[in-house]
């Protein structure tokens, strides 16, 4: 007689089906964090992860205080390319101001944060007091940004935009949906963009781009500065120097700088 085999039951335990998620916070112990304080730091982080009917507050771990969500199997992927895009500073807006307000949080209680997966892999860091302040405050106006669109997408209203000028990433740019349709017809062209921007100064004068708002833009042509100016030469005459080259581009372009934006 051949004995019946026995059926492996193949279900897979709630454990399995998900994965954590854990912002951890020094500036507290589970003890001494206030409740109305908690609640502020789980509301951003939701914000943070996206994916609100997925993502579950699970526990809170001793030591330092650590946030624990609960994070279900089929949302892991989206959740995973949304923090990388925070990283990279072109996330959704919300996701961005979201990640702003727990550095923030942090400043205000004094303190660093980290997210980490079950590994302990480092996904995001908020470095909280840890952050150098600005030095000036930062200003808010109207002006252009030159450069190439390297890539135009989300669901929001406010559509984030990356752009790439002179070898570097600009990111924390959005536009509106009608104009991000039109800049995606656009890819890899340069552009000049019109619209309002938020510029920093660091401790050592130099200005930085914090976030730009695109309200209008238009197709520059491909044309080497060499040709260009032979043009100008063309119509102006007179005797143009090797200097006055450089001066001229000094002007299109604004001097060299060390940082222009995104990662």
């Amino acid at each position: 007689m051949i004995p019946k085999k026995r059926s492996r039951n193949t279900a897979r335990s709630p454990r399995e089906l998900t994965t954590e998620y854990r912002l951890k916070i020094d500036a507290y112990t589970p003890e001494t964090m206030p409740m109305a304080r908690l609640a502020e730091y789980i509301t951003n982080l939701a914000e943070v992860l996206g994916e609100p009917n997925a993502v579950h507050f699970a526990r809170l771990e001793p030591g330092s205080t650590a946030v624990v969500a609960r994070i279900e199997r089929e949302a892991i992927p989206k959740i995973q390319e949304r923090t990388r895009a925070v990283r990279r500073g072109d996330a959704p807006r919300d996701a961005i101001r979201a990640y702003h307000r727990i550095n923030k949080l942090l400043q205000a209680d004094n303190g660093v944060g980290r997210l980490e997966d079950k590994k302990a892999s480092l996904i995001l860091r908020f470095p909280g007091r840890e952050a150098s302040e600005e030095y000036f405050p930062s200003v808010r106006q109207h002006g252009s940004i030159e450069a190439r669109v390297v890539r135009v997408g989300g669901v929001d209203e406010t559509i984030p935009v990356l752009l790439e000028s002179e070898g570097e990433q600009i990111a924390n740019c959005w536009t509106n949906r009608i104009i991000a349709k039109q800049l995606a017809q656009k890819l890899f062209e340069y552009v000049r963009l019109y619209g309002i921007g938020r510029w920093c100064r660091d401790r050592d004068g130099v200005w930085s781009l914090a976030d730009f708002k695109i309200m209008s833009f238009e197709v520059l042509q491909e044309e080497p500065l060499s040709a260009a100016l032979g043009k100008l030469r063309a119509v102006a005459g007179g005797d143009w120097t090797n200097e006055a080259y450089g001066e001229l581009a000094v002007i299109r372009r604004g001097p060299p700088r060390s940082h222009n934006g995104g990662d």
